[in-house]
């Protein structure tokens, strides 16, 4: 995938929304806008390839660790993190509220989502979707970023009832293709607490053998090498102070 310069993305992103009416934005990336009475903080990153050997069709952004999110935190504005597809003119943003609060929870913190789906987006299309871990996606193209700023709390709203009412211009398509087939990184809380020992003490096999059974009857396409896979990336994460 290819990627363009931290400036260009903000410039491309200042154009879309800069025909809106009361919009100003200050700079730096994460950065505040103001849209009329509505406040976002926003980063920008560029969409890249997960390297997961089985799961090639995986992107991602990652968060560094930084003292600039510390005023995020602190404040009561959400904060919106846009990963993008440069190829696809494609935008993946992830639910803000489970966003913030994983925020410098490690050197690098991974933010995931597929490049089939991002290439299958149309304009004024809004395609939602689900990762392994229960978090919710949404996927949209660029030019749909004034749309989106509009109706963000509707779009991560969970829709309980079918055939709820959505705003006019809106196409809320949940996907049928849920990203539940493989799991792509170990996050339950649960489960690291109870291998972290184990891979302290290098016994890798063992903590694949409490993967595998904590998740007994769940991802049955996956392998054991899917499993190794995944310890192996907890385990490298332990290793350098990551986790």
């Amino acid at each position: 995938m290819r990627k363009i310069l931290a400036k260009e993305l903000k410039i491309k992103f200042i154009e879309t929304l800069s025909n809106l009416e009361k919009f100003s934005y200050e700079e730096g990336n994460p950065f505040l806008i103001k849209i009329g009475t509505k406040r976002f903080f926003v980063f920008l990153k560029n969409l890249s390839p997960a390297y997961f050997k089985n799961s090639p069709d995986v992107t991602r952004v990652q968060l560094p660790y930084s003292e600039h999110f510390s005023k995020i935190f602190k404040a009561d504005i959400p904060f919106i993190i846009l990963g993008y597809d440069v190829d696809n003119d494609t935008i993946v943003c992830w639910n803000p509220k489970n966003v913030k609060q994983r925020l410098n929870a490690k050197n690098n913190v991974s933010l995931y989502s597929r490049e089939s789906l991002q290439k299958k987006v149309k304009p004024n299309e809004f395609k939602s979707g689900y990762l392994s871990n229960g978090e919710k996606i949404i996927i949209f193209k660029r030019v749909n970023l004034t749309i989106f700023f509009d109706n963000i709390s509707t779009l991560f709203k969970e829709q309980k009832v079918e055939n709820e009412d959505i705003p006019l211009n809106i196409l809320n398509e949940p996907l049928i293709e849920n990203i539940t087939d493989k799991l792509i990184e170990l996050t339950d809380k649960s489960l690291i607490i109870e291998i972290k020992p184990l891979l302290k003490k290098n016994k890798v096999l063992e903590a694949v053998e409490v993967c595998m059974l904590f998740y007994k009857g769940k991802y049955k396409t996956m392998t054991f090498k899917d499993w190794f896979d995944l310890v192996k990336l907890k385990y490298k994460e332990i290793s350098n102070g990551n986790s």
